[in-house]
């Protein structure tokens, strides 16, 4: 199987600019990929919350909204499967997902961030919501599990993920270093992590291209695998890295 790891450019709070970012990719990786995959919350962008619900629920969108039904039609087009972070609105609850819709379109599933690093949790209240545990869940033969960001950095989380045994672990995230930073420290802790949750672990992080962004990512796509890095886009700049697993 092969997964296109797409450090997309993004802008906060423009889900417009954000799904056009998508589609262009995914039409990049028709026919030569299987699945097209994504950061955390890159719909809306993972600074585009400001903490008070009543502002917010209109940012978040649920799973029958039209920016979701518009990426199941564009995974049905282009026949690709996708996976993509947003931020869900379910009843009155918000939550850091993570969907994964098949090259039918279909929903195959929908993971809530299970760390509560993706707020502000001094200032929000009970709408501000976390999932529970990790799923494991299959596609094309192969097993697989989620983690959002911080969900592998918690303590305990990383032999949680890895008890479900899956043959792939996606690891989107949203996360901002320096490039020497990253190139001289941070991306061989993130490999030593890596290496606590499984065996093969896809990591992405988008590319912010809003100059008035909260956040500058690092703007990184690596296979991780056996604990070593097998694969990785250059830092520093958005693009596509197809993998093999």
């Amino acid at each position: 199987m092969k997964i296109a790891l797409a450090s997309a450019k993004v802008i906060d709070k423009d889900i417009y600019f954000n799904m056009c970012s998508m589609l262009e990719a995914m039409r990049n990786c028709s026919g030569r990929a299987d699945m097209v995959l994504f950061g955390e919350a890159v719909l809306q962008g993972f600074n585009s919350l400001c903490w008070d619900y009543e502002t917010d629920k209109h940012m978040a969108v649920s799973l029958t909204d039209a920016p979701i039904c518009r990426m199941r039609e564009a995974a049905k087009e282009y026949g690709i499967a996708v996976s993509f972070g947003y931020i869900e609105k379910v009843m009155d609850s918000l939550y850091s997902s993570q969907i994964v819709i098949d090259s039918a379109g279909t929903i195959i599933h929908n993971f809530h961030r299970v760390s509560e690093g993706w707020k502000y949790y001094w200032l929000t209240d009970n709408h501000y919501c976390e999932g529970d545990t990790f799923q494991a869940f299959s596609y094309k033969g192969k097993r697989f599990a989620i983690g959002l960001c911080g969900d592998l950095w918690t303590e305990g989380k990383p032999e949680e993920i890895k008890a479900l045994h899956a043959d792939v672990i996606l690891w989107p995230v949203c996360c901002g270093y320096e490039v020497d930073e990253w190139n001289s420290k941070a991306k061989f802790e993130y490999t030593k992590q890596a290496a606590l949750c499984g065996k093969c672990v896809l990591f992405v992080d988008p590319t912010y291209v809003d100059p008035n962004a909260k956040v500058r990512t690092t703007s990184a796509a690596i296979y991780f695998k056996n604990g070593k890095i097998e694969a990785e886009l250059p830092v520093g700049k958005s693009g596509i890295l197809v993998v093999e697993v």
